[in-house]
C-alpha cells in the first residue's frame, strides 16, 4: 500500500476474500467473467475517457466513467461487496478524473469527502480517503506533485441518503461539512466515488470555498447522467450539461 494509504484495517472476511483472490482470482469485477478480478475489456471499457459535467454552480466535475456498465459494477464490487483487491483499480480510475481537471498537471491537493461514522464500520475503514491517497500516489509515482488533504470533516448528523430524493438530499447535507484544520494551499479537487444528485459534492465545495479553499473541481469513480440544460437563448451562453437546482441535483 503507498506510503499515504489511510485505510484502516478492513473486517476479517474481507482480508479472507482479498487473501483468497490473489491466489484463485474471483470472477471479474466489472463483467462477471471468471479467471480474473479486472478483465482486458473491462479495462478499456473504463479507460475511454473521463465524464465532463458541472455541478449547478459551474464547478468542473469529472468522473472516470458513467455510472453504468463495468464502472458501475466496479463500484459495488468496490463498496459494497469489500473486494479490497479492486481498489488500486477505482484509484486510478479516479486519477484520470483528476488529471482532467483544469489546471491540468498542476500540484494537487486531493480532499475526500467525509463519512459517517455507521458508513466507516459497514465497511471497514473510510473507502473514499484511501481511494483518495492510493490516487495522490499514483500522481506521484508518475511526476505530478499531489497529496491528500483530510480537512473536511461531518459537524452535524445526517440520515442515509440511499433512499432519499435530490431536494431531500440537499436538505439532509446543508452546513454538514466544515473544515477543521488550515486549508490547502493552491488548488484542490474534492474527492468522491460516485455521484448521484451532486448534493455531497455541492456541500463539500461549500465547506471549503467557505474556509478559503481554492477549488479547482471535483472527482469521482462514477456520475448517474444530470439533467440537461436548458438551451442557450440569444445571447446567452451555450448550454451544458449541469445538475438542475430544482431536479436531479451526491
Amino acid at each position: 500500500m503507498p506510503p499515504d494509504a489511510i485505510d484502516v484495517p478492513a473486517r476479517p472476511g474481507a482480508l479472507l476474500r482479498a487473501a483468497a483472490d490473489l491466489l484463485w482470482p474471483a470472477a471479474c469485477g466489472g463483467c462477471g467473467g471468471p479467471g480474473t478480478s479486472w478483465c482486458p475489456a473491462c479495462a478499456r471499457a473504463l479507460a475511454v475517457g473521463p465524464v465532463a459535467l458541472e455541478l449547478a454552480d459551474g464547478t468542473p466535475l469529472r468522473a472516470a466513467a458513467p455510472h453504468a456498465g463495468p464502472a458501475r459494477e466496479l463500484l459495488l464490487e468496490v463498496k459494497e461487496r469489500h473486494r479490497a483487491e479492486l481498489r488500486p483499480v477505482a484509484a486510478a480510475a479516479i486519477a484520470t478524473a483528476v488529471r482532467a481537471l483544469p489546471p491540468p498537471g498542476a500540484p494537487v491537493s486531493l480532499v475526500p469527502v467525509p463519512s459517517r461514522r455507521a458508513s466507516r464500520r459497514a465497511r471497514g475503514g473510510d473507502l473514499v480517503a484511501d481511494l483518495a491517497a492510493r490516487a495522490a500516489a499514483r500522481e506521484r509515482a508518475a511526476g505530478r506533485p499531489a497529496a491528500v488533504a483530510r480537512v473536511l470533516r461531518v459537524r452535524r448528523g445526517v440520515a442515509d441518503q440511499t433512499l432519499l430524493r435530490a431536494r431531500e438530499r440537499r436538505v439532509n447535507l446543508a452546513g454538514a461539512f466544515g473544515v477543521r484544520g488550515p486549508v490547502p494551499i493552491g488548488p484542490c479537487v474534492v474527492v468522491d466515488d460516485v455521484a448521484t444528485t451532486t448534493a455531497t459534492a455541492a456541500e463539500a465545495v461549500r465547506a471549503l470555498r467557505a474556509a478559503g479553499a481554492l477549488v479547482a473541481g471535483v472527482a469521482c469513480l462514477t456520475a448517474a447522467s444530470p439533467v440537461p440544460a436548458p438551451p442557450a437563448t440569444a445571447g446567452g451562453h451555450a448550454a451544458r450539461q449541469t445538475w438542475a437546482r430544482r431536479g436531479r441535483g451526491v
